[in-house]
């Protein structure tokens, strides 16, 4: 008998594919595992959040909590009729209406109806590793190794910006900058530029897709500067391409901030014609002191610096070394380009860009460019540990870490000699100071040979690793003690007020006391409010005050929820735990929609608000327009039944005695459209803010629906750049490869 099994000369090629493919995932996997390791606190156990901000809570949390819902009822949610009477959700940006990443989160099964804790802080750190995965194919396109790209990668993830920084519009658009630069510096030895550039384009678009614009702003600065200073031509193409890609987003959101109004620290809002004044950036700018924070957790100004002094040291060691290289001088320009325009006036770069350069006042958190400096130190710092393999390491290297680490040991042993009211020192600053001393021994240790460079290397990726405890959510509260602040827990203490709403006549429209419920009741219970807590809001809705009595019963608003009522007479209809009480107003409240036979005009909004108070004004017969409605005729009776109301779809069957207006008390906006009978109508704005629509006499079914303006354009655009991209994959090369200079 022979034996058929192959022979060991065999082995190593049957097993070939899986060896590649090993090789290829292993620096991912190591770089996933130990950001998984940095994260232990919200992926390991289940004591810590990242949602322990106001902001988040408030305002954050309830629209992903309503855009969840949405998704697993079937529905792309483009408004949310649970804020100031219904509002444009992607219209407004930071809800993230188009974030691809955005999705996964809403897709993930939920638990009776909510989002799971569990899925929020996988995806909260989804956001951070995809951040530094893109960190590490940037390095490894520069030449490095698989461990200095994981360095790199976890100092970009951890470090900085997004090592502190909890909002996740915000996140989300600088986590695909390293692909941005990964494309567009290939378009310089590439011989199919433009399908470099493309891609290029493609990402810079998702970082336009994060619903906010600060950091995108940054990026593309970042990138345009990058292009000039290179004179990478194809770069025309890439934001030609991010424009498009990102269109879905910009069209509603300029059509929308056309019509709203912004809070952005001035003391009245702003309009999208207004520019926002520059006390304003001051406000949000770093100081020069914050510039300590590069090396010292907590001495920040509104964003952080922190890299370090492992990876300062290697940054440092890089432009020393390899500064005949181009990518050196790149990031290093951008890197302190970054930080001057971080520091406002005392920098002197963002006041002159803020005077040149249009719409860019509309970044007015200047501190956040500083995450342009961790990306590109952070790419330094890799190529400062790639150049160990191949030089040996300076004397100074080792010194530059023992004098950081004397001096902060220093300036601890002397505050120990003052009185404690006078010390206020991170005692965090301690241990970034032991972990730098340790490692000026690692590199005196190399140097002489005791260790080797493979060995070194996982010291700094250890050193790395003991910094960012330092760093990295440190001050995130453990839900087991009774010092912190746990905001996500007095929400979730507030569903009993939901489930009695629930069992009122509908649609139910509520007040809230915002001074005892902070957050978005609205969109987080599925309750329309009449309120709400956002960043801007349409201008035609600001105009009417909602809170006087004759304009609470014409939006149909029933109840008060709070601890005490707010109009004399209210009735205590409920009590719930913790002492929020649902009130219901002692007038009468017009019903959600109704039949009127007759208008009346008015000039401004002044004079709509002294037609609203007149009390013989009959608001169920008489309608507010600016332009009179001609045609209807005067009769009684009728009637109105909402058939569906849905956030994105109203259906309502109307009897009508007489041609009539028939009014839906619901928020107005360009985006609605409206049919009767299946025939397109006339949509017309009533009481400044308010939807109607001419019905002939007899029985009608009206429909209304809503998509929202520049939507359609937008997907279209993005659907041809797509397009582009896929094509230019295609392209022919140029026969002009030229080798890299990089």
């Amino acid at each position: 008998m022979t034996d058929s099994r192959p022979g060991p000369a065999s082995l190593p090629g049957a097993f070939q594919p899986l060896l590649a493919l090993a090789n290829r995932i292993a620096g991912p996997a190591l770089l996933f595992g130990l950001m998984v390791l940095a994260y232990w606190r919200i992926l390991l156990t289940d004591q810590y959040s990242w949602l322990n901000g106001y902001d988040l809570t408030s305002q954050v949390m309830p629209w992903l909590q309503f855009q969840a819902g949405e998704w697993h009822a079937g529905r792309m949610p483009l408004w949310s009729p649970y804020e100031w009477g219904g509002q444009n959700l992607l219209g407004q940006g930071q809800p993230g209406v188009m974030n691809p990443l955005n999705w996964l989160l809403f897709a993930a099964p939920l638990r009776r109806g909510w989002i799971r804790q569990g899925a929020l802080h996988w995806w909260f750190f989804l956001l951070h590793f995809v951040g530094a995965l893109n960190l590490y194919w940037l390095v490894r396109s520069l030449g490095t190794g698989r461990v200095p790209a994981v360095f790199g990668g976890l100092c970009f993830g951890l470090f900085g910006f997004l090592g502190s920084n909890d909002w996740p519009q915000m996140i989300s658009g600088l986590i695909w900058a390293p692909l941005v630069f990964l494309f567009l510096l290939k378009t310089e030895s590439s011989n199919r530029p433009w399908r470099e550039a493309s891609w290029a384009g493609f990402f810079l678009g998702l970082a336009w897709l994060s619903g906010h614009h600060q950091l995108p702003i940054y990026v593309s600065l970042s990138v345009l500067a990058t292009a000039i200073a290179l004179r990478i031509y194809p770069a025309l193409l890439s934001f030609a391409i991010a424009g498009m890609i990102a269109a879905p987003q910009l069209l509603p959101g300029l059509a929308y901030g056309k019509l709203a109004i912004r809070w952005v620290g001035m003391e009245n809002p702003v309009g999208w014609q207004d520019k926002v004044a520059y006390f304003v950036h001051e406000q949000y700018a770093s100081i020069p002191g914050s510039l300590l924070s590069i090396l010292l957790p907590g001495a920040e100004t509104h964003t952080s610096l922190f890299l370090g002094s492992t990876a300062l040291v290697l940054a440092i060691w890089a432009i020393r070394s390899q500064w005949e290289r181009r990518v050196v001088r790149l990031f290093l320009g951008l890197g302190i380009g970054a930080v001057l325009y971080s520091l406002g006036r005392f920098g002197g770069l963002e006041p002159l860009l803020y005077s040149l350069v249009p719409m860019i006042e509309k970044a007015r958190s200047p501190s956040m460019a500083a995450a342009i400096f961790t990306l590109s130190f952070a790419v330094l710092a890799a190529l400062g540990l790639e150049s160990l393999r191949l030089t040996h390491t300076h004397k100074s290297m080792a010194r530059l870490h023992w004098i950081f680490a004397g001096a902060v040991i220093g300036l601890f042993s002397v505050a120990k000699l003052l009185p404690a009211n006078q010390s206020q020192l991170e005692q965090r600053w301690f241990g970034v100071a032991f972990v730098s001393l340790l490692i000026g021994f690692a590199y005196f240790a190399m140097q002489n040979g005791k260790i080797t460079t493979r060995q070194f290397s996982v010291l700094l990726l250890v050193a790395v690793m003991i910094e960012a405890s330092n760093m990295t959510y440190f001050d995130m509260g453990n839900r087991h003690d009774k010092n912190v602040t746990n905001l996500l827990e007095p929400m979730s203490h507030h569903q009993d007020v939901r489930e009695f709403l629930a069992t009122r006549p509908g649609p139910v429209r509520i007040t809230v006391d915002d001074q005892a419920i902070k957050f978005n009741f609205g969109d987080w219970h599925g309750v329309e409010v009449m309120g709400g807590y956002l960043a801007s809001l349409t201008r035609t809705h600001s105009e009417v005050d909602w809170f006087r009595p004759r304009s609470l019963q014409l939006a149909g608003i029933g109840y008060h929820v709070g601890p005490t009522s707010r109009a004399e007479g209210s009735k205590l209809l409920f009590e719930g735990e913790g002492g929020i009480k649902v009130w219901e107003y002692p007038e009468a409240v017009l019903p959600r929609a109704w039949l009127s036979s007759a208008t009346l005009s008015y000039r401004n909004p002044g004079e709509l608000a002294t037609l609203l108070e007149t009390d013989t004004l009959n608001l169920g017969q008489t309608t507010l327009t600016q332009a009179a409605v001609p045609g209807l005729e005067v009769c009684q009776g009728g009637a109105v039944t909402l058939l569906r109301h849905d956030p994105g779809e109203v259906q309502i069957s109307a009897q009508a005695n007489c041609k009539s207006l028939l009014i839906l008390a619901d928020s107005d906006d360009p985006g609605w459209s409206v049919t009767v009978d299946g025939q397109s109508a006339e949509k017309i704005t009533v009481f400044h803010a308010l939807r109607g629509v001419v019905v002939p006499k007899g029985n009608h079914r009206v429909e209304w629906s809503y998509f929202p303006a520049g939507l359609l354009p937008g997907l279209a655009l993005a659907g041809f750049g797509l397009a582009l991209v896929a094509g230019l994959q295609f392209w022919p090369p140029t026969g002009r490869f030229k080798p890299s200079q990089r």
